[in-house]
Parts: structure tokens; C-alpha cells; sequence
């Protein structure tokens, strides 16, 4: 029996954003499909970008002093209590002020031990996909979806229970 390694059937696709789309849509679309992240298509219809909810939470969420006291924080701070007014303007920005780079995707036939290879390269936890043409620059790409460490965890688990 042949097991298949490649990262085709952890594809997981998910819709993107473009230019004036909001952050609320990104987290939407984040929650629907269980991604951390979500490319970005430019006006150019080309996806070079990425959004994800690290860098929204990270930037706007928490000043830099409470980061860097997080180990001593306790429950009780007055500086949570204005959290739902600065939710529903969070809510309301655009995403193009949270474009990240750079842009790394990988292709549909990848096998497993690469994707992990790669992830571990970024430091990511995720990576996209995409596809293109032999001849094509590689900003001409079709955006397939993204592939997480989560979704190659279960892969990893059902080659394990395929032996």
C-alpha cells in the first residue's frame, strides 16, 4: 500500500481580504476556517501579502509594557476596562494596515517532511499555497489555502495509523 505524504489533502482554502476590508472580516474569516492567518490581495489581483491575527493582536491589542509584564499580570487591571470600545474600533480598520511580508508559499505536490522543513526555516506556523505555471513569475500564482503545523499534525497522525 502506498501512503501519500504530500500536503494536497491538508489544504485547507480559505477566502482573502483586499484593500479597505476590515479587521473584523479578517477575523471572520480567521475563525471560520481555524487559520491564523489570511492572504491579501492587492489591487493588482495579486496575492504578495498576508494578514494575521498575531500581528492585529500584537499591534493594537496591548501596549508594549503589558507584554513585556505579562508573567506578573493578575486578573484585576483598570486598563481592561475600556476593551469594548477599543474592540469595535479595531473592528472597524482597515487590514491594509497590518499587510506583513514577506509572502512564502509553497506548491500544492510539496510532500510533508518539506512543508515542516520550511515552517520550522520561517519560523511560521503556517504556510500558503499556491500553484504556477512552469514560465510564470511567481506573483502570478492560484492561491490554493493555507496548510498549518495543526493540519500536518493530524496528517502526521493518519500515516501513523495507516502502518
Amino acid at each position: 500500500m502506498e501512503i501519500n505524504v504530500d500536503i494536497k489533502d491538508i489544504i485547507i482554502p480559505t477566502p482573502t481580504v483586499k484593500s479597505g476590508d476590515t479587521i473584523k472580516t479578517l477575523f471572520e474569516y480567521c475563525i471560520e476556517e481555524n487559520v491564523p492567518a489570511i492572504p491579501f490581495y492587492d489591487q493588482d489581483g495579486l496575492v504578495q501579502n498576508f494578514i494575521s491575527l498575531k500581528r492585529v493582536m500584537g499591534k493594537d491589542c496591548l501596549p508594549n509594557y503589558i507584554v513585556e509584564l505579562a508573567g506578573i499580570l493578575n486578573n484585576d487591571m483598570s486598563c481592561t476596562s475600556q476593551a469594548m470600545e477599543k474592540i469595535q474600533t479595531l473592528f472597524k480598520k482597515p487590514v491594509d494596515d497590518y499587510l506583513e511580508t514577506p509572502f512564502h508559499f509553497i506548491a500544492s505536490d510539496t510532500i510533508l517532511i518539506r512543508a515542516v522543513a520550511l515552517m520550522e526555516q520561517y519560523n511560521s506556523s503556517f504556510l500558503f499555497v499556491a500553484d504556477c505555471e512552469e514560465d510564470t513569475d511567481k506573483s502570478h500564482c492560484k492561491y490554493k489555502g493555507i496548510i498549518t503545523r495543526l493540519s500536518v499534525a493530524r496528517k502526521m497522525l493518519q500515516i501513523d495509523a495507516s502502518l
